[in-house]
């Protein structure tokens, strides 16, 4: 019954693409009750967040996250942005946020934060329809001189089409074309989406002319 790091990871993974929440719940709840594997690695512990997030018992993902500081294991850029998504993504962004913040704060973990974490509190204001807080963060990112990629803009692009402020797609589509970046099918199906909800289906075909 021995089992090892990479075993507990890889079991944890398993269940989640095969979606055994039951058999992700007895693993953890071996891990929890002291049973099981003593961790070690950052990357476990990603695992184990994702794990808890997964099936949605935040009070495990905030407990692994406080064992790891206490264990002294200093988180990567994946461990970190597990827990940012698994909070996010169980309706916390602002806690998403928040931890985003405390790691800018550290000089030794300020490196870890990059757009792809950031993206994870983006989609998840945009879910709860605060676009307030999505624009105050994308204004925020522009500011840390973030380095977006194509899921960045599709996520905000994403955005204008949720709350009809499609005026803001144009700037944005600028701004991908000075960074580089060329739109995917996403990005027009979201867009077109965008047009057609807000009644401007000559804006739409314009789109797709373009």
């Amino acid at each position: 019954d021995a089992m090892d790091e990479v075993l507990l990871s890889s079991i944890c993974e398993a269940c989640m693409r095969t979606n055994r929440s039951d058999l992700l719940a007895r693993h953890l709840e071996r891990q929890r009750s002291g049973k099981g594997v003593q961790v070690k690695a950052a990357h476990t512990y990603g695992s184990l967040i994702r794990s808890y997030g997964f099936l949605q018992d935040l009070d495990g993902v905030w407990a692994t996250w406080r064992e790891m500081k206490v264990q002294r294991i200093a988180p990567t850029c994946i461990t970190l942005g597990c827990m940012v998504e698994a909070v996010t993504n169980n309706g916390e962004p602002e806690a998403g946020l928040a931890l985003i913040h405390e790691m800018l704060a550290q000089e030794e973990t300020r490196s870890l934060v990059n757009a792809v974490i950031y993206c994870s509190v983006l989609k998840g204001f945009s879910h709860r329809k605060r676009f307030d807080q999505v624009w105050a963060v994308h204004d925020e990112m522009r500011a840390k001189r973030m380095q977006y990629s194509i899921v960045t803009y599709n996520a905000l692009i994403d955005a204008c089409a949720r709350s009809g402020e499609m005026s803001r797609v144009s700037p944005l589509l600028e701004q991908m074309s000075k960074d580089g970046i060329e739109p995917n099918v996403i990005t027009y199906s979201t867009v077109i989406k965008g047009y057609c909800q807000d009644n401007r289906i000559d804006k739409a075909f314009e789109v797709l002319e373009d």
